[in-house]
């Protein structure tokens, strides 16, 4: 049954509950159980101590009727917890707790201390004393009592209620989404784009009408060429379109071995993207899935410098979501690969700056957390090394990636192609990287795999094709993790090494990651656990005078290597983040949102790996947005005053 989903699926169900008590402010909470392991009682407990209930009160959960309406339905045993489960929809499963209300509490309390209470007289002696005097004089006391209690939760609402206001406000938009009318207020009669920096800066704050993303996003992706009118757009996108079909039929019928090795490759990561969007959940030969492996065998077919590798579907699959069409998703492909391009390659220039960027970033915002984190050997962030492989897109439920995505494309510059869009790198091709060129055998690329290994110390040449291609599948990892399996996705943590990250159990602690082996190791170099590393050789990560600081020296030394770093002291935009600075404080912010648990519970390395690999699809995208946008204003401000003290001497960044 569409939309329901079974607790068995589900690792972690999240809880929203709204507490109501007589008159009183309503309280919220937050929250999420392992549904495996959390009993009737064990929720109860749970919900007593999150609102701090001192009286009884009843449980209810909010399910739909056979009409499809909303109704609320009593929770009273382990047999309703499972039906809630059962029909919690995403992102919460909604509960009511009722809690009696305190008066009713306080007539239960006959004595509340014996020098409140009169002493007994003798009915004998005093025969006009009625046998209830007892009571009317508790009466004030209850009253007193009870006036006082009310005060104090009184207060106690508004601060908590205060609290989840500021929280709600924090999980709203700063905007509203781009409408259809507000895009055309973009466009001149020709439907030519007048004010391209105006739509970025109105899409950064509020993102895209879903229904409006498949025009939009083609202006943010650069696909189009400057100065073009509605109807010069729309032959340019069928004129693309015929373009691909043709390099398509010719690179698709290759039946070389070289061909049939990348083919295998792209179908093995297809087969697990996003299978649980409602798209792609479909049988293995269903167009969908088909257009998808087109589009990535197409590509590496004719790009051969880069190829195809692993993680480049998860780019693929939301602009083909979007477009709807595997053409047009191709050309926005194509597009969106001529600047993350460098995440790929080889010499892993573009991933070493952004791990030496990051750190910079976190010293100047977080320095405590960035001396924890070296204390725990988590300074060189490997653990981060997914999120900006993938500029983040695993880090959220999938339509709000989405929207974090297009607002990412609208924090950088336009960019649009001088003349026409390649589709295809000729260069490349002709440059003696063709398939044809390409060794042919398993027992080749082992051969080589492990030469390259045994060379991991040395610089790899761009001028060496068979280096590089063995080096490129040494690095294509193949593990995926049992929470892959489960919901049909290759989104296992990997560490820089492309790795599985071991449980803290099974590495032990003298066994971590030397400084050494991240800065030299080859990037097809092979692991104890038997596995390629995904991360190229390159140049040393730096922080920040070209190397990282070795285990062996003191957190003394590392502070002072980074002293004197401040958000003007960063990189300019352009250069900051390889590019994309915006990205830099996505990632800071979410390590900031984990900062408190992270350090509360002295986590190492594997801890935080492990840690943040149970949060995949799982923040909240209008806190990290709303957060991050405040950060990358404070750095844009700290740049912009930078460029205002040189005295004009170079151009504004900012």
């Amino acid at each position: 049954m569409e939309g329901i989903v079974f607790p068995e699926e589900r690792e972690v169900i999240r809880i929203k509950v709204k507490k109501c008590e007589g008159l009183m402010q309503p309280e919220y909470r937050k929250f999420a159980v392992d549904p495996q392991i959390t009993s009737y009682e064990v929720l109860r407990h749970t919900l007593r101590r999150a609102f701090h209930l001192q009286s009884d009160f009843t449980i209810s959960y909010l399910s739909h009727d056979s009409e499809g309406q909303e109704v609320w339905l009593s929770l009273l045993s382990d047999w309703d917890l499972d039906a809630a489960f059962i029909s919690s929809s995403h992102p919460y499963l909604r509960l009511r707790v009722d809690a009696r209300p305190f008066e009713d509490v306080l007539d239960d309390w006959d004595i509340i201390s014996s020098k409140d209470t009169p002493e007994p007289v003798p009915h004998p002696v005093v025969p006009n004393v009625p046998n209830n005097r007892q009571k009317p004089q508790a009466a004030p006391l209850r009253r007193s009592l009870f006036s006082s209690v009310q005060t104090t939760l009184t207060r106690m609402t508004q601060v908590l209620s205060f609290n989840d206001t500021k929280e709600e406000e924090d999980e709203k938009p700063m905007k509203p989404a781009l409408s259809d009318t507000e895009f055309h207020s973009f466009l001149d009669e020709s439907g030519r784009l007048i004010r391209p920096e105006d739509l970025r800066l109105r899409i950064y704050h509020g993102g895209v009408d879903p229904a409006l993303r498949k025009v939009v996003w083609r202006h943010l992706l650069n696909v189009y060429p400057a100065g073009m009118g509605g109807k010069e757009r729309m032959d340019y996108m069928k004129r693309k379109a015929n373009e691909y079909l043709k390099l398509k039929a010719k690179f698709l019928a290759q039946d070389t071995e070289e061909a049939q090795f990348v083919k295998n490759m792209v179908k093995k990561d297809v087969l697990r993207t996003d299978r649980t969007l409602d798209f792609f959940a479909v049988p293995d030969d269903h167009p969908n899935i088909t257009a998808l492996s087109n589009i990535l065998t197409t590509f590496a077919l004719t790009h051969p410098d880069v190829s195809y590798c692993q993680g480049m579907s998860d780019f693929a699959s939301p602009l083909l979501v979007t477009m709807r069409d595997e053409a047009q998703a191709y050309v926005c492909f194509c597009a969106l690969m001529n600047r993350i391009k460098p995440n790929f390659m080889l010499d892993g220039e573009a991933m070493t700056h952004k791990f030496q960027h990051l750190t910079e970033l976190m010293h100047c915002v977080a320095p405590e957390f960035t001396e924890y984190l070296y204390k725990q050997q988590a300074e060189d962030l490997f653990f981060c090394y997914r999120w900006m492989l993938l500029e983040l897109k695993r880090e959220f439920a999938y339509y709000d990636a989405l929207r974090m995505l297009e607002v990412m494309w609208s924090s950088l510059p336009p960019s649009p192609p001088q003349k026409d869009l390649e589709l295809i790198d000729n260069v490349a091709l002709m440059a003696n990287l063709s398939i044809a060129r390409y060794p042919y055998n398993e027992a080749d690329r082992r051969q080589k795999g492990r030469r390259s290994s045994s060379s991991s110390n040395q610089s790899i040449s761009p001028k060496s094709r068979d280096h590089r291609m063995s080096n490129r599948r040494g690095r294509r990892r193949t593990s995926s993790s049992a929470s892959d399996k489960e919901d049909g996705n290759h989104n296992s943590m990997v560490d820089g090494r492309g790795s599985r990250l071991p449980s803290k159990d099974a590495e032990p602690k003298s066994t971590k990651r030397t400084t050494q082996q991240i800065t030299h190791g080859s990037s097809s170099s092979t692991h104890s656990n038997g596995k390629s590393s995904l991360v190229p050789n390159g140049p040393k990560a730096a922080i920040p005078n070209g190397e990282l600081p070795s285990p062996a020296r003191s957190p003394m030394v590392f502070k002072k290597q980074l002293n004197g770093l401040s958000m003007s002291s960063l990189p300019p935009p352009d250069k900051f983040g390889y590019g994309n600075p915006f990205m830099l404080f996505l990632c800071l912010t979410i390590l900031l949102q984990h900062q408190d648990i992270v350090m509360r519970e002295q986590m190492d390395y594997n801890d935080i790996a492990m840690h943040f690999d149970k949060h995949v699809r799982k923040h909240n995208v209008n806190k990290v947005l709303n957060k991050a946008r405040t950060l990358f204003a404070e750095y844009l401000k700290a740049q912009l005053q930078k460029s205002a003290s040189s005295n004009g001497s170079g151009p504004n960044q900012c």
